[in-house]
């Protein structure tokens, strides 16, 4: 009997996955998941799924995924399914890395590219490290949250130093985390924590959003470059500068400066600022 109901709870995990596959190709991978007022515990659905519960932790872990991507391309608000879904699947599968590791990065990009909450990204991660006290990157993770959206340089460094203590992990982490003590903010660290996610990430989400910051960064270097150029052109020359094209017509530059993804700098003639074009698709936030 035990083994007759095993072999029909396979069935149905099986079968809602082909239906659920067949429907995404319907309607769109990222077509958003209905926001339901009720969602089971992970650990009641562990007490039903006989033993599989890694095939139903793959199942929450789409669900969260096709989730936050339709959000995304909608634009739409609040991300209120998210940890649940989330907790779903690492509850039913404490060693799924992919869920904790992801899942944070979900969590605590501030909105709308996330759901702003670094918080709770962190306790996912740290819940990750409980069951998975070897993964060193984990450890990454929780630095990189402290230091990037919490300004918790100190938090940030003790994450990293922390990680370092594992015999696998990356030999930067130690020096990184009395670098980090040492410079605090500074947009070198920035650049060298996305770097170092851009370049070890196995997830194209990941290195995307790595990329993206790498972009923000290069562009705020940019503009500060441009306004102090402009600051000392106009006190040489005792003309205001307008507009950013004409630094071609003085001959400063050969074409108009644009920003990584090749929409042209601007500058607010009545400010006095220089900024990215309203088009721009530069990160903002």
């Amino acid at each position: 009997m035990i083994n007759l109901v095993r072999i029909c709870l396979v069935a149905v995990c099986v079968a809602v996955y082909f239906v659920q596959s067949a429907i995404d190709q319907g309607v769109g991978f990222y077509h958003p998941a209905q926001e339901v007022l009720f969602l089971p515990s992970g650990s009641f659905l562990k007490k039903l799924s006989l033993g599989y519960n890694g095939l139903l932790a793959d199942i929450y872990w789409m669900r969260a995924v096709q989730y936050y991507g339709g959000k995304r391309l909608k634009n739409e608000p609040g991300f209120r399914l998210l940890e649940p879904l989330i907790n779903i699947a690492t509850t039913l599968d404490p060693q799924s890395l992919h869920a904790y590791r992801f899942g944070s990065v979900f969590l605590s990009e501030r909105e709308p590219v996330g759901a702003g909450q670094p918080e709770r990204a962190i306790a996912l991660l740290q819940r990750g490290i409980e069951h998975n006290p070897d993964e060193w990157q984990l450890h990454r993770d929780v630095g990189f949250i402290y230091y990037w959206f919490l300004n918790d340089y100190k938090k940030a460094a003790e994450s990293f130093l922390e990680g370092s203590r594992n015999p696998k992990a990356a030999v930067w982490m130690k020096t990184f985390a009395a670098q980090l003590l040492a410079q605090g903010g500074s947009r070198e660290v920035a650049r060298f924590l996305w770097q170092e996610v851009y370049q070890t990430s196995e997830n194209q989400r990941m290195k995307e959003n790595a990329r993206e910051h790498l972009q923000k960064i290069r562009a705020e270097e940019d503009i500060e470059m441009l306004q102090v150029l402009i600051t000392r052109i106009e006190a040489k020359t005792g003309r205001k500068i307008g507009s950013v094209d004409q630094l071609v017509d003085l001959g400063v530059f050969k074409s108009p400066p644009s920003d990584p993804n090749g929409f042209r700098y601007i500058l607010d003639p009545r400010s006095g600022q220089v900024g990215l074009a309203p088009d721009s698709t530069i990160r903002r936030y």
